[in-house]
């Protein structure tokens, strides 16, 4: 094994635990509430694009949700950091230049085999006429984290989607993971449903969560990546 990690010290790293990730989401609601309710002078929600649209919510998110403290848990003694667009290494180590939208770096983890692929992995895409679910959210988000490119060393992950009115996970993204060509690059091992510690906001979808199969071995190992859980907030963007 490369680095001389020991059997012990291999992937896939520790799951993390479902209270961390309803932090999370909790903080990512909190921001988006701002952005909706309380946008900076020169931002337009609606009409941004993707990567406008992701750096306002990872700048208020950090700068604003984070540093003052705004939701209970979502402090120091949690994370380390939240990071955009990180430069991370795919699984086989054939590029170097993968940069999930987000990267949630955690404290009190313990040791782990690969640090600098440890945390909250969040990519976000739209949703809507312009962006399907199918061909946008998962054909370019959601099967990053199946083929590893993004938290090959994790046994979950998040997605966020920017939908537009008429978009809902149930039945849009069940319909598209369904669609059988798809099954062929992205293997559902368990369709979208609600968390149950989630519910619906007035800007934001209950968390759903998906099981995906995911067929690579780590390099310099022989073990098989597990399936990896992916966590579904969808935003409310009108």
């Amino acid at each position: 094994m490369a680095h001389g990690l020991s059997k012990a010290m291999r992937p896939p790293h520790p799951s993390i635990a479902p209270w961390v990730f309803l932090i999370v989401e909790k903080a990512i609601r909190r921001a988006w509430r701002l952005l909706r309710k309380q946008p900076r002078e020169g931002f337009d929600l609606s009409a941004a694009k993707e990567d406008e649209l992701t750096h306002e919510l990872y700048e208020v998110l950090y700068d604003v949700v984070f540093t003052q403290a705004l939701v209970k848990g979502f402090n120091r003694e949690l994370l380390r950091a939240v990071v955009r667009e990180p430069k991370v290494r795919s699984y086989d180590r054939g590029s170097l230049d993968k940069m999930p939208d987000l990267l949630i770096a955690l404290a009190g983890r313990g040791p782990v085999a690969i640090p600098t692929q440890d945390g909250v992995f969040i990519e976000c895409k739209p949703v809507d006429a312009d962006h399907p679910v199918g061909s946008c959210y998962c054909d370019k988000g959601l099967i990053r984290f199946v083929n590893g490119d993004y938290a090959w060393a994790m046994q979950e992950a998040m997605m966020v989607g920017y939908a537009r009115e008429g978009y809902s996970i149930s039945p849009k993204l069940t319909a598209a993971l369904k669609d059988k060509d798809r099954g062929k690059t992205i293997a559902t091992e368990a369709m979208p449903s609600p968390c149950r510690w989630s519910s619906a906001g007035r800007f934001s979808e209950a968390v759903h969560a998906s099981t995906h199969g995911r067929t690579f071995i780590y390099v310099g190992t022989e073990n098989h990546a597990p399936p990896i859980t992916i966590r579904h907030l969808w935003l409310r963007r009108d």
